[in-house]
């Protein structure tokens, strides 16, 4: 028996659905052959498969630690790690290892960990290098046309028609380049190719979900989903269920998601990923008691996400000690994250709790610093963005009610008002910096303090009408900021419309609770403020109240 023989009958295991047998067969082949690289790289892939990532890093590692010159095995760990959302160690790993690669995959490969890192002129040369040596790379092809989407680059939709040519039958690539028509103002053209992949693609929910916003977005508020629905029918699956149960979430309609995944958990009463979003739409449409009978019925006590629906539900419904304490115990752990934060402030407030100063009460936490520009340096400002949002449509899933938001990284974009901008902001930053309480171990933010930051999501949105943000949290941030580049005339009325409001929670969480502290828009100031912090906006009732903004986390 040999490291190879072993390798082919547990592919064919894998092949026929027995995943069991594979599973003790690569088992003992790691255990006979300790030394083989090449076996522990094919029982990397193996795990990879299935859904065991870290067990897939382990051995993919263990391989390249073997033989340091497999290239294959470096090649599955950056896979893996994009696949895990952590491309800086990626970078890392293609740096250190093969700069002076003549291979057309690592250059290819090398490009999308940097794109995805946010490091866009590395990721843009990096492609460059991988064309250079094979001009018909699809996965360089693919990165470039990804990339050009992103930085709101004028040759995107040349580049992706170049893609598709050499990748026809690429679906992830066509609802990229319908995204890159409709950015580029081409709605019809993208609703055309929307509509022909829902077509060709019935049981594809990213297919779906784009056809449904776009619809949405262009005004069809009644028929959007019918695609959707259809589907749901035709070729019923958790994932279709699901996808149309969030779009639905997107804008507001909990009850009707409710009612989807009421259908989906008849169909699959064991799915719990189905049973999470029940609940958490059972308790966005009102009907908070029911969703707890639910959740008590089925609870996952263990997992980090279950635990948050379940304690914002519970405030909902006014258990506030329980929901205090589920969720002290939570950021006692490594679980803990910026929901589990904000919830857990609600609870001090509404019980007149001191750590709720401690939290977000503590002078500099929250800061108004002008932007270093003069009126001139700010209308160029003011007229990039304006340029931007004549293609921007709304967003489903956001904050925004009436208005419009920007795609892709703004500060991606190569428009140098925007590099201009973004400086200042790092500048900004370093001063919020200076002005934060000392260290603080136990602290979200000032755990932080003295940590590398940088700025990972930036947008703009333009509000119209009776346009707002309800009050929302940003889940992946450290700080969060709002920075004004066109307001109304009526946000100088005392408390008036468009004014931000710090603290205030969601209203169907039913605490009663004002808000923290409040501010006036005007033109070229920044507000910063932990993330962890909810925060929304009064309604205009006429003209445009338009921002840029960003999160900041630990860098690298």
């Amino acid at each position: 028996m040999t490291p190879a023989s072993i390798a082919q009958e547990a592919a064919a295991l894998a092949s026929q659905g027995d995943n069991e047998g594979a599973d003790i067969l690569y088992g003992k082949g790691l255990a006979l052959f300790p030394n083989d690289a090449r076996f522990a790289n094919s029982a990397g892939n193996f795990y990879a498969r299935v859904g065991r990532s870290e067990e897939a890093l382990d051995l993919f590692t263990r391989a390249l630690q073997l033989d340091q010159s497999l290239e294959e095995a470096a090649f599955n760990i950056v896979i893996l790690l994009l696949r895990l959302s952590r491309p800086q160690e990626a970078v890392q790993l293609l740096v250190d290892g093969w700069t002076g690669s003549t291979n057309a995959r690592y250059w290819a490969l090398r490009g999308n960990a940097e794109r995805l890192s946010g490091a866009f002129a590395a990721a843009s040369s990096s492609y460059d290098q991988s064309l250079e040596i094979d001009p018909v790379n699809a996965r360089a092809l693919a990165g470039r046309a990804r990339l050009a989407l992103e930085c709101g680059d004028e040759k995107t939709i040349a580049f992706y028609e170049e893609a598709l040519a050499h990748s026809p039958g690429n679906p992830t690539l066509f609802l990229d380049y319908t995204q890159a028509l409709s950015a580029a103002g081409r709605q019809d053209e993208a609703l055309e190719c929307a509509s022909a992949l829902v077509e060709q693609l019935p049981a594809w929910v990213d297919g779906h979900s784009l056809y449904a916003e776009m619809l949405w977005s262009a005004g069809d508020v009644h028929q959007f989903g019918h695609r959707f629905e259809q589907a749901l029918l035709t070729h019923p699956s958790p994932d279709l269920f699901l996808g149309w149960a969030h779009i639905l979430s997107g804008v507001d309609r909990f009850s009707e998601a409710a009612n989807v995944l009421h259908r989906a958990h008849q169909k699959w009463p064991s799915n719990p990923t189905i049973l999470l979003h029940h609940c958490i739409a059972l308790g966005e449409a009102g009907m908070g008691s029911e969703a707890e009978q639910i959740f008590a019925q089925f609870d996952r006590h263990g997992e980090a996400e279950w635990q948050v629906a379940r304690c914002r539900n519970l405030i909902r419904i006014g258990l506030v000690d329980q929901a205090e304490r589920s969720l002290l115990d939570l950021t006692k752990t490594e679980m803990a994250d910026v929901s589990a934060w904000s919830l857990l402030d609600i609870c001090w407030r509404l019980k007149g709790d001191a750590r709720h100063d401690w939290l977000h009460g503590q002078v500099g936490l929250v800061r108004q610093i002008a932007l270093p520009f003069c009126l001139d340096e700010l209308a160029d400002i003011q007229q990039c963005l304006l340029k931007i949002h004549e293609t921007s449509t709304p967003p489903v899933g956001q904050s925004v009610k009436s208005g419009n938001q920007t795609k892709g990284a703004l500060f991606a974009r190569c428009a140098p008002e925007l590099a201009r901008l973004k400086a200042a902001f790092l500048d900004i930053l370093e001063d919020y910096r200076g002005g934060l309480p000392k260290q603080d171990p136990l602290h979200p933010l000032l755990s932080k303090r003295q940590a590398a930051w940088g700025i990972t999501s930036s947008w703009s949105i333009r509000l119209s009408g009776r346009g707002k943000h309800a009050p929302h949290i940003h889940p992946k941030g450290l700080i969060s900021s709002a920075c004004y580049f066109e307001v109304p005339a009526e946000v100088t009325q005392p408390d008036g419309p468009g004014w931000l409001d710090l603290g205030v929670p969601p209203a169907n969480l039913e605490t009663g609770l004002p808000a923290l502290s409040s501010f006036q828009p005007k033109v070229g100031n920044c507000i910063l403020f932990p993330s962890t912090m909810f925060h929304g906006t009064r309604p205009i009732s006429h003209g445009n109240r338009m921002t840029v903004a960003f999160d900041v986390t630990l860098a690298g």
